[in-house]
């Protein structure tokens, strides 16, 4: 009758020959001591011999048993280098790519990315997670993503950041609002308005960086938090009940009952939005995002791009 000896048997024999010890032995493989003395014994009926011998002096390899422990390793490390190279297949034959996109943008910004990759790539796979740059930055540390496009500021410590273009805040207000015969309005003309803006924990880096430049231009509306979904934002705007501050790109979102105006400030108050991804990263899907986006924004890696 023929006997199957499964790798896993071999390995909790392997840990007690070169232990030489069933407690340490067990303490090792992350069990208690019983299984691993009845899968000993399995492996002595099936052998025909014993493996050890126990006396006071402690615990012996038997000359079967030591040449039980050379086989033994030499069919584990076939067996580990045999699953580590069709790990390896398998995940070069998926070539996807994990890229997180902040929500504060418009994604038709992002639209050209998928048909530019697939062009150099047809058989890679891009899954996209759109969520607020703070999540992404956290994923990129967890290994949940490859890369993400982010605004900044944001908390990127650990990640290589490179900027690829800047995204100019304007004001969003009601159509009927006072300044609406104006192309262009300064800031504190609006400080009057109940401001909807975002909370700080949805991204602590970004409200201070716009505190900071709200208070070094005298700049102190009331504020109302922000929702999430531009499209209540807008809904809440067109009914008067405040005028919000949002990326140029969201001008594309045509909602009745608001109007779009410049900020003369416009220099100062931006987003500056960057590929994020881990330094140490070797994936050629990456690469292929990296090399499009150089290409598509005409820029270069940014050698102090850290913040």
């Amino acid at each position: 009758m023929q006997v199957t000896i499964e790798l896993w048997q071999l390995r909790y024999f392997v840990a007690a020959a070169e232990e030489l010890s069933f407690r340490r032995a067990a303490e090792r493989l992350f069990i208690t001591q019983p299984p691993l003395t009845r899968q000993i014994q399995a492996l002595e009926e099936v052998i025909g011999a014993r493996l050890f011998e126990r006396d006071r002096g402690g615990v012996r390899l038997t000359s079967e048993g030591t040449y039980l422990l050379t086989e033994a390793r030499n069919l584990l490390a076939v067996a580990d280098a045999t699953f580590g190279r069709i790990a390896q297949r398998t995940a070069l034959g998926k070539r996807e790519l994990r890229l997180g996109i902040t929500t504060v943008l418009d994604p038709a910004l992002f639209a050209w990315i998928e048909p530019a990759l697939k062009a150099r790539d047809p058989a890679l796979r891009l899954i996209q997670k759109r969520q607020y740059s703070k999540d992404s930055a956290r994923d990129l540390r967890g290994g949940l993503l490859d890369a993400a496009l982010i605004g900044l500021p944001s908390p990127t410590e650990g990640l290589r950041v490179e900027r690829l273009f800047d995204e100019p805040l304007v004001a969003a207000l009601p159509e009927g609002h006072a300044l609406r015969k104006r192309r262009r309005i300064s800031l504190l003309e609006l400080a009057g308005d109940p401001l909807f803006w975002p909370q700080r924990r949805i991204n602590p880096s970004y409200y201070d960086h716009f505190e900071r430049l709200f208070r070094a231009r005298g700049f102190n509306p009331r504020r109302v938090a922000e929702p999430t979904d531009h499209h209540v934002l807008l809904s809440l705007i067109a009914e008067g009940q405040g005028v919000a501050l949002i990326p140029s790109s969201l001008k594309s979102i045509v909602r009745d009952g608001v109007i779009y105006r410049e900020l003369r400030e416009q220099t100062d108050l931006r987003i500056e939005v960057a590929i994020a991804y881990m330094p140490d990263a070797h994936n050629a899907a990456l690469q292929q995002l990296i090399d499009a986006l150089r290409s598509h924004y005409r820029i270069g890696v940014d050698e102090n791009s850290n913040v």
